[in-house]
This record gives C-alpha cells, structure tokens and sequence, in this order.
C-alpha cells in the first residue's frame, strides 16, 4: 500500500519543523511563506494551518506576523 498522503496542514507543519531545525524554536515567517509557496500551497492553505496549529498550542504567530514560535 501507498502511504498516507498528509492533509495540507499537516504537509505545513512538517515542513516548517524541518525549516526550524533540530530543536528549533523559532523561525522566521517570510521565510516560511516563501518556501511554502514554491512547494505549492497557497496562502490561504498557509494561513488555515497556522490558526489550526496555533488553536491547539502547538505554535504561536507573533502580532507583527514576522516570526513562528513553537510551544
């Protein structure tokens, strides 16, 4: 069998725990969006799972949107 194909929010947040690094606490968000957006999603994609995640207090956005901090 194949595996799983991940929801995009889950392919998100995957991928922004890679650009955190080993034990990354933060990164920048710009940076973020643009790795994102040349591995193809969209910024509502970005956006819908930055609030799912930040909802279950996995992440926080800072109020200026410049920075992702994992909890």
């Amino acid at each position: 069998p194949s595996p799983r194909c991940p929801r995009p929010s889950e392919a998100i947040f995957g991928i922004l725990r890679e650009l955190g690094g080993p034990g990354g606490r933060s990164l920048p968000l710009p940076h973020a969006l643009g790795v994102l957006g040349a591995r193809g999603f969209t910024p509502a994609q970005v956006g819908a799972a930055l609030a799912e995640y930040e909802e279950l207090n996995v992440l926080q956005v800072n109020p200026g949107r410049s920075r992702v901090t994992f909890v």
